[in-house]
């Protein structure tokens, strides 16, 4: 049987034809790709060359290993079929390649026990990513779950895949049917020649020739095609990944308000004014929904859905490219037209809670709280459009240190009668500072829960001490709501008396302290070893310290705080607190852990009303009730405030919501209150 090339078309040579196809597909591709690379050079500088040796871990854990893929394991198989597949099978398609432009050219070691195998496992694989396409369509077009965008795009590349398997399987088979090579370690294609079972040899010819020109024609469609759709991600999956964010979670970055002028931007408006990281992001985005199956806005019917927003700007990135690419230049022209009205409704914006639901979710490392934060800043920054709640907390900041607008005189007022030393008496005799935070100053509950912790480090003789009236809000909401200004004036203002009374270590009740302290003061000289409540307490219970006698005759479900859980990994100090417990029986809801809903709260929308769709409270409420049970155990200020709410206005008033710290004390032997 004569190679495929062989022959002539129009006087010209096969080879010659295929030199011209492979040209003119792989130019496009390279076209394709540089002006895809421009334009990412348009976006903000950002260093992402750092860690390397973490980055290469990180990018054998989570692409080659799969590890976020298998979080819904009917997914996760079919796309480690293909994904492998793909690896093993693209050997074959070099050769493919090579077979066509050098007439006579073949694998080395083909004829070798290696090459043996290398032909079983590239048959096998083959039909092993047909079965993986089987499974894909089985998902989108039977099981079509909703969190699943649907475009005619993925259905294009999934009959281009099956192409290029069948393709390949059928020329072979096509040559073992004619005697031309040996089927034994081509099991696949063996059976596949059983179709072409007594065909002439000029039939069979033709039929390889077809399906091989087939194949190698919607390779290089295929590859054109990729920079143009949804599935771009074959190109830049593997990238964003070893580029990820290796940062805590929780961590926001840092704006320089030290180097300001007339030209300087604040946050994003316009899709140059993201950095090349967050547009590269926007490139891989796969479109498979997992960022929204159980985002808290789209749940309740909010306009934000992460995968959607993604796709909207970039979208917009790609219709403004041959704009910004007019005058390449250093990166190109950046954008003239602002992304908010026109592109992306404000309500997206605001919408969030940052509860990293989405960015625990997405198998390729996609951030969106970045994104979304970066467009509050400009939105609070430069245009002062927000929302007019969001006024009200930022005066309470700037004028008391808090958004209830409180004195700071009333900041120790919780701690009456406890004997609780300020830092400014204490002469830097005690070994914690413990941090209150404006929930644990003033709200009523949040008093209490101060005072419970309070009387547990005491029982345990732990040195402790608290700055009263000289501590300010964190600025984490400030933070998440866009007003960077705010943020880094009140954390500089804590950062200088913390360091003033050389504060090592901190303790605090509330998640949001705990990860602006831990994560973000770092980048403002405020570096400090801080642990949540209920991971210190839970120490003083391992080692004795703690003793806990009472029992409390409790069922409760416990809710994970997303600023204590998912964006700091703890969930076992506040499980084994309420398992030391006499008395008190601790359920799960289905969403727990990792897959935890937000309460609502984070994101600064605390301070924001919750106008459209339903309230995200209520909805994570009805998940807890669902264990069988209406008591709630919570580890986080904020989530109790939320919950007991949704817990009177569900109208179960009798119902009781509890910080794990309040249980804690309540089982102390000195007291039952």
């Amino acid at each position: 049987m004569h190679h495929a090339t062989a022959g002539s078309f129009l006087g010209i040579s096969g080879v010659v034809w295929f030199w011209i196809l492979t040209v003119l597909g792989i130019g496009g591709v390279v076209y394709s790709l540089s002006k895809r690379f421009q334009l990412l050079r348009s976006g903000r500088a950002e260093n992402r060359f750092d860690r390397i040796g973490e980055r290469f871990k990180h990018l054998v854990v989570y692409a080659f290993g799969q590890k976020k893929m298998f979080d819904d394991p009917f997914a996760g198989l079919y796309h480690l079929l293909i994904f492998y597949g793909f690896l093993v099978v693209s050997l074959r398609t070099v050769t493919m390649v090579l077979e066509g432009l050098f007439a006579g050219w073949e694998l080395p070691l083909l004829h070798t026990p290696l090459g043996h195998a290398y032909l079983f496992s590239k048959d096998v694989v083959e039909l092993l990513v047909l079965v993986g396409l089987a499974l894909a369509v089985w998902r989108r077009g039977f099981q079509r779950k909703d969190r699943i965008v649907q475009s005619w795009s993925a259905w294009q590349v999934i009959i281009l895949i099956a192409m290029l398997k069948v393709t390949d399987i059928g020329s072979e088979g096509a040559r073992i049917a004619a005697g031309d090579i040996e089927g034994s370690y081509l099991p696949v294609s063996s059976a596949a020649a059983g179709v072409f079972t007594g065909l002439s040899a000029s039939t069979l010819q033709i039929g390889y020739s077809s399906l091989w020109w087939l194949h190698l024609i919607t390779l290089y469609y295929f590859a054109n095609e990729l920079p143009y759709s949804k599935h771009f991600h074959v190109y830049t999956s593997l990238f964003n990944v070893f580029f990820a964010k290796l940062d805590p979670p929780g961590k926001l970055a840092t704006m320089d308000l030290e180097n300001v002028d007339e030209d300087t931007r604040f946050g994003t408006s316009t899709v140059t004014d993201f950095t090349w990281k967050q547009m590269l992001d926007m490139y891989t985005c796969t479109e498979c929904g997992r960022c929204r199956e159980y985002c808290p806005t789209t749940l309740t019917h909010k306009p934000l859905q992460p995968v959607l927003y993604l796709k909207s700007v970039r979208d917009q990135l790609y219709r403004e490219q041959q704009e910004i690419l007019a005058d390449p230049g250093d990166g190109g022209h950046a954008s003239t037209h602002e992304l908010v009205p026109e592109i992306v409704d404000p309500e997206v914006i605001w919408a969030c809670t940052t509860c990293r639901w989405c960015e625990r979710a997405c198998p390729l490392d996609i951030t969106y709280v970045d994104k979304l934060v970066d467009q509050r800043r400009n939105l609070v920054l430069e245009s002062a459009e927000f929302p007019e709640e969001a006024q009200t907390a930022f005066r309470g900041y700037e004028v008391n240190g808090n958004p209830w607008q409180l004195p700071a005189e009333e900041r120790a007022g919780w701690a009456d009668g406890l004997d609780v030393p300020l830092a400014a008496e204490a002469g830097g005799d005690f070994e914690y500072l413990f941090f209150v935070g404006s929930p644990g100053s003033y709200d009523d509950h949040g008093k209490k829960v101060s005072r419970a912790l309070a009387r547990i480090l005491t029982a345990a003789g732990v040195k402790f001490a608290i700055l009263g009236p000289e501590e300010v809000s964190t600025g984490d909401a400030a933070r998440r709501l866009g007003n960077e200004y705010l943020f880094q004036m009140l954390a500089m203002q804590n950062i200088e008396t913390m360091n003033g009374y050389g504060v090592k270590k901190i303790v605090t009740n509330c998640p949001h302290v705990y990860n602006t302290i831990r994560h973000e003061y770092p980048d403002l000289d405020g570096n400090y070893e801080v642990v949540h409540g209920t991971q210190l307490v839970a120490d003083l219970v391992r080692a004795g310290r703690v003793k806990l006698t009472n029992t409390l005759g409790l069922d409760l479900a416990y809710h994970d705080p997303c600023y204590l859980g998912r964006t700091n990994g703890e969930y076992e100090a506040p499980r084994f607190l309420l398992k030391a417990i006499p008395g008190v029986k601790v359920r799960e809801a289905e969403l727990s852990r990792e897959t935890s809903m937000c309460c609502g709260a984070g994101g600064g929308r605390m301070w924001l009303e919750e106008k459209l769709g339903e309230r995200i409270n209520q909805v994570r409420f009805a998940q807890l009730e669902e264990t069988g049970t209406t008591e709630v155990a919570v580890a986080c200020p904020y989530c109790y405030s939320m919950l007991s709410d949704a817990q009177k206005e569900l109208g179960h008033e009798q119902a009781q919501s509890y910080d794990v710290i309040e249980l804690v004390a309540m089982a102390l032997p000195e007291t039952r209150a």
